[in-house]
């Protein structure tokens, strides 16, 4: 039985995620905004929520994320770029999942392989762009694999078994 955290368990993808954890007999503890009032976005939210937690864990999945926050839509050029939504994009996408790696030495097991997964997009590739636009999701899922991979390496050295990845979901 693995031991299992997942961060957005309220979401589509992260409650889908949960139930198949469950469905297998893993032990499941899920983190919500709407359910356990974790704000990723928040500092101290994360802070206290995910010290409170009673680890290591097996498998972290950060499932959190937004292609539209606050009704702004993905720009379609650079001249529809908006300081709010591109700050907000980067919030809930970037800093939010920074946050919760900021913890992942003190989630996963030492001991035994784990996993610490961030959910990131393909549009976040840079050099996969060819259609250009939506430029605020895009530069927050960039930066997100950039903190995704640079955790990893740091993560390597105190968790030789450990896997810390981003991860493409698909379309949701």
């Amino acid at each position: 039985m693995k031991q299992v955290l997942i961060i957005g368990a309220s979401g589509g993808v992260g409650a889908a995620l949960a139930a198949a954890y469950e469905g297998r007999g893993d032990a499941v503890t899920r983190l919500s905004r709407s359910v356990d009032g974790f704000d990723i976005t928040d500092e101290r939210s994360v802070d206290q929520h995910l010290t409170a937690l009673n680890g290591p864990f097996d498998v972290v999945l950060v499932a959190t994320g937004a292609l539209e926050i606050d009704g702004a839509a993905p720009e379609k050029t650079i001249k529809s770029i908006s300081q709010k939504a591109m700050l907000d994009q980067f919030a809930l996408n970037a800093v939010g999942p920074a946050l919760v790696l900021r913890h992942a030495g003190d989630l996963l097991r030492r001991d035994a392989p784990c996993v610490f997964s961030v959910f990131s997009a393909r549009v976040g590739s840079i050099g996969d762009n060819r259609i250009g636009g939506w430029i605020s999701y895009r530069s927050a899922k960039a930066a997100v694999n950039q903190i995704v991979h640079t955790a990893a390496i740091e993560l390597a050295r105190s968790h030789k078994s450990s896997i810390c990845v981003a991860l493409h979901p698909g379309t949701v």
